[in-house]
Parts: structure tokens; C-alpha cells; sequence
């Protein structure tokens, strides 16, 4: 028997408070997401701020030739 088949019939045997606490173990063990959480949402306030340093992208090489002025 392989062994995704042998895990799939383990897991059918569990009652729910064993089964989510193998699912912690596993996501943990092999650092995988909770897919019930959306990581990739960035908070609402993401973006509301002025950085004061204009577009970067426009001006890197001069920020880039004034940080190597000052070494």
C-alpha cells in the first residue's frame, strides 16, 4: 500500500479534535500555510502614508550616487 494512501486511510480513522490537532502538528512540522488565513491581504492602511521621498524609482540613481558619495 503507498504511503499517501495509507496516511489518507489513518486520517479517515480520526474523530475532529484529533484530526486538527494532527493538521497543527503537520502544518507546523512542514511549515505549511493555514489556508483558512489570507497571508497575502495586506492591512487596510497599507498605502496611506506619504513618504516624502517622491517616486524612488525616478530618482534611484541619484539616491544610489549620494550614498556613495558619503563612504
Amino acid at each position: 500500500m503507498a504511503s499517501r494512501e495509507l496516511l489518507h486511510r489513518l486520517v479517515d480513522g480520526l474523530d475532529e479534535s484529533q484530526a486538527a490537532e494532527a493538521l497543527t502538528w503537520i502544518r507546523a512540522r512542514y511549515a505549511m500555510p493555514d489556508p483558512a488565513r489570507d497571508d497575502t491581504a495586506l492591512p487596510e492602511w497599507v498605502g496611506s502614508f506619504a513618504s516624502g521621498g517622491g517616486d524612488l524609482a525616478e530618482c534611484h540613481e541619484e539616491i544610489l550616487r549620494d550614498d556613495a558619495d558619503e563612504r
